[in-house]
């Protein structure tokens, strides 16, 4: 069986098998595209959630800096020996003859 094309004459019949293959191939590749746009809706909803703690990490940076500057400068001040071990558990450290985090040339003083 074949299908007649208006216009194009007798010698032009498509048969129904490949129109028929090729509506089914338009249908399986609109699903595809469905599937496709969901799974990268949820990607983009991913990557601006770890893009968001990225930033928030930045800016909290300066403020982790300080407070480090302040606490070492607090354990040299106070000779809290405790204060040092936890500082230095966490990669701050300072030796006994050299100034203390937060006491550098860049320091401003009230």
């Amino acid at each position: 069986m074949a299908i007649k094309l208006p216009g194009l004459g007798e010698d032009r019949n498509i048969p129904l098998l490949a129109v028929t293959l090729v509506a089914a191939l338009s249908v399986v590749l609109a699903v595809v595209n469905m599937v496709t746009a969901r799974s990268n809706t949820q990607l983009i909803g991913e990557v601006r959630e770890r893009q968001q703690t990225i930033n928030q990490g930045i800016q909290l940076s300066p403020l982790n800096v300080q407070l480090s500057q302040l606490i070492g400068t607090l354990a040299s001040q106070s000779g809290d020996i405790d204060l040092r071990a936890v500082l230095e558990r966490y990669g701050v450290s300072f030796g006994d003859g050299q100034a203390p985090p937060g006491d550098g040339a860049g320091a401003t003083k009230p």
